[in-house]
């Protein structure tokens, strides 16, 4: 009996899981590529400046928005981040003795950004439990009382950046964008206890989490095409090349 109900409450969360959506705008760029002229942009940092917010969701934001940025086929992007540092070390390198001079890095051939884009996390909730359905069944076998029983949880993961868009000449912020990204999803767990002249009680517990790069993933899709709508023409003005 047991085991048809735990089936059963099984196929159930299966379902309801199958339904999981984001509620955020995931806005898709147009298939047509972009083939224009393009501008020169860097990501050099994204703080965190909430409370549950770690160095690895702000390290992990950072690069997906750099990705987001890249394959949109607007933007020159340019390392700012840790890279950079990289950079510096192979440049460093290509000039000493330990280089064959003719085969060193020429240096003072680093392209300069027009914009920069700065990231501040103002609110992480990794996985908040909205709300919850309790469930008990009893049922008799073999002489025992049984209790077979549930908890259907629906829960939320959210996080929240507010980013700024800065021209390097100036130092003018060009525009500052809030951007939001929330995963709901489904958690059950089972327990069963049978009685007679003692108790046995076990339990399972199913958790259909989603990781919280998800929830990233979709903020910085809504974000990239609000920088899109929000840089000025005049600052296309790069070739590929």
């Amino acid at each position: 009996m047991f085991k048809k109900i735990f089936v059963l409450l099984i196929v159930l969360f299966a379902a309801g899981c199958s339904g999981i959506k984001s509620n955020v705008d995931t806005t898709k760029f147009k298939n047509v590529r972009y083939e224009g002229q393009k501008v020169r942009m860097a990501v050099p940092i994204v703080l965190c400046k909430a409370a549950k917010c770690s160095e690895n969701i702000a390290s992990i934001t950072q690069d997906l928005l750099i990705n987001e940025l890249l394959h949109t086929n607007r933007f020159i992007m340019l390392e700012r981040g840790y890279g950079l540092e990289e950079i510096k070390k192979e440049l460093l390198l290509s000039q000493s003795d330990m280089i064959d001079i003719k085969k060193a890095i020429p240096t003072g051939l680093l392209e300069g950004a027009d914009i920069l884009v700065i990231g501040v996390i103002t609110a992480v909730e990794p996985k908040k439990t909205k709300f919850f359905v309790p469930a008990l069944i009893p049922w008799k076998e073999g002489g025992r009382h049984h209790i077979t029983g549930g908890i259907a949880q629906y829960k939320e993961s959210y996080i929240q950046i507010i980013v700024r868009l800065v021209d390097v000449r100036t130092g003018r912020v060009l525009k500052s964008i809030k951007g939001e990204g929330k995963w709901n999803w489904w958690n059950l767990v089972l327990g069963e206890g049978a009685f007679k002249k003692g108790g046995v009680i076990g339990g399972i517990s199913v958790d259909q989490s989603i990781p919280m790069e998800q929830t990233i993933q979709n903020m910085v899709k809504k974000i990239a095409a609000e920088i899109i709508k929000s840089i000025p023409q005049e600052y296309y003005r790069h070739n590929i090349n």
